[in-house]
């Protein structure tokens, strides 16, 4: 390699550094004056803001909507909510709600409808939440088991933004199957808007409950994307700041968009970068907690999976597998026979012992029993773990 393309690339390296370190030099001003905007906002009440809702808790709330029903067993908000994903997708077309299952977390998957005919999966990235491995794949393949055709499924990827995409790992060998009943739908531009617009018009007269509901949700998703009325002020403040801060007072709207989609890139590669060192130090939390394991239970086989931590812990005639590791933006906490191939279900008698500790149940076609936890209780996650293996342990 020549000595002018080694400078050449010396100098480009130079300077993504140099923008990449005036980027951060950038934020603690503007966070600064953030917390100073925020601090003068109106008072303001939000019993979800309160509570704190993770996607679980925004699964859990689209679900309660979706199973609203009429005395004349119309699933109302369900068929709104068919009716605007067919105006955006008319490979939807086919779908005709009559009498849907609807479940939540059930197979792992975030919502999932079921009915004569067809199955929606839904999958929630609301938080950002990564895509785990083959993870639309897998959804995919279990409802094949459970007797849709292929031709029969359908995929809703609800994301944050539209920003935000399936990863190309996601769909293992179905991403070419599922071009024509695949939509993204974003929570941002899709989802508030259909609620806004579509559903709360419908029922604000007919149920006051039901309106209170959507009007608390709306206004959380409004803030969420700082688009609540009373944040108006606040944004303009802080575009200013930064129009001042990146040159964009004195550019061309033409310049503006290049400097604004290059600080993007910018941001993007921070993420990255963060959520890399984010992965590293989590392998060593669940390292740690394997050798605590082994110390604590050095007669049980481990889990063997790099993002995991727990035994495997004989039971009469069979085994167990107990273990913690994260899927998508949570902890979870699990007791399954994976380890044993399909059609082999968790004993009874540890059913009985371990249910009111992991009350999710996953029984279709894999036997699993599991409660998520907040994304960052390490600790709560891993006493979790140790009560429930104490427990196993014990049984006859």
């Amino acid at each position: 390699m020549s000595r002018e393309i080694i400078n050449f690339i010396d100098r480009a390296i130079a300077l993504k550094i140099d923008a990449t370190q005036q980027f951060l030099r950038f934020i603690p001003p503007f966070m600064e004056r953030y917390r100073k905007a925020a601090s003068k906002l109106p008072y303001h009440v939000n019993v979800i803001d309160e509570l704190g809702a993770g996607e679980n808790a925004h699964s859990r709330i689209l679900a309660r909507l979706l199973l609203q029903k009429t005395a004349y067993e119309k699933f109302e908000i369900l068929e709104s909510l068919i009716r605007y994903i067919q105006e955006k997708s008319t490979n939807f077309s086919a779908i005709r709600v009559e009498k849907p299952e609807i479940t939540l977390e059930k197979e792992r998957i975030d919502l999932w409808v079921r009915d004569s005919g067809y199955a929606i999966i839904f999958e929630n990235k609301v938080h950002w939440a990564s895509d785990q491995s083959e993870q639309l794949s897998r959804y995919i393949v279990r409802t094949k088991e459970i007797g849709y055709k292929e031709e029969q499924i359908y995929v809703v990827y609800l994301s944050p933004t539209y920003d935000k995409q399936p990863d190309e790992q996601t769909w293992g060998g179905f991403r070419e199957k599922f071009e024509d009943r695949y939509v993204n739908l974003s929570f941002k531009d899709d989802v508030l808007t259909w609620l806004t617009d579509y559903v709360l018009p419908d029922v604000k007269i007919r149920d006051k409950y039901l309106s209170s509901a959507l009007e608390q949700y709306i206004d959380h998703l409004q803030g969420m994307f700082e688009l609540r009325k009373i944040n108006q002020k606040t944004n303009m403040e802080l575009q200013e700041f930064i129009k001042q801060e990146w040159g964009l007072a004195d550019a061309t709207p033409q310049q503006n968009v290049a400097t604004l989609l290059a600080k993007q890139e910018e941001i993007k590669k921070i993420n990255n970068q963060i959520e890399a060192l984010k992965t590293d130090f989590e392998k060593s939390i669940f390292q740690e907690w394997k050798t605590a394991l082994k110390h604590k239970y050095p007669a049980f086989e481990q889990v063997t999976s790099q993002n995991a931590a727990g035994v495997i812990i004989p039971v009469n005639d069979t085994s167990v597998g107990v273990m913690s590791s994260i899927d998508g933006n949570q902890l979870y906490c699990q007791v399954d026979t994976d380890h044993l191939g399909k059609d082999k279900k968790v004993p009874p008698e540890v059913v009985e012992r371990i249910k009111h500790l992991l009350p999710k149940e996953n029984n279709v076609n894999v036997s699993q029993y599991w409660k998520w936890t907040p994304r960052h209780s390490y600790e709560e996650t891993y006493r979790l773990l140790c009560e429930v293996i104490e427990l196993i342990v014990g049984v006859k």
